[in-house]
């Protein structure tokens, strides 16, 4: 019988991110190496090298979420247009945590 399994991650700061639309990014996070064997339970929380990630909305939301990967999308609270060089510039990246109960 498989056990719960728990795993974390980080993703490289400021690389991986795609634009959507004008005004959000988005950052498919690769948990491959956790080797989850169901589908885990991810908790996110967004990180910066260079600050201003306080006015982003939306990084603790994980989307289409399986063993090996999650999506998470963020914008500006206030609606400005933000695109990948602001992720890249300010050295953004995505903490993950996994529970995994098969």
């Amino acid at each position: 019988m498989p056990t719960a399994r728990i795993a974390a991650g980080r993703t490289p700061a400021g690389q991986g991110w795609q634009p959507y639309g004008p005004n959000g990014i988005y950052l498919d996070v690769d948990t491959s190496d956790a080797r989850f064997s169901g589908s885990p339970v991810y908790v996110t929380s967004i990180g910066s090298t260079g600050g201003t990630q306080w006015g982003l909305v939306g990084p603790s939301a994980v989307y289409d979420a399986t063993g090996t990967k999650f999506r998470v999308y963020v914008q500006w609270k206030d609606g400005r247009p933000l695109a990948p060089a602001h992720a890249q510039q300010y050295g953004w990246y995505i903490n993950w945590i996994g529970y995994d109960n098969p």
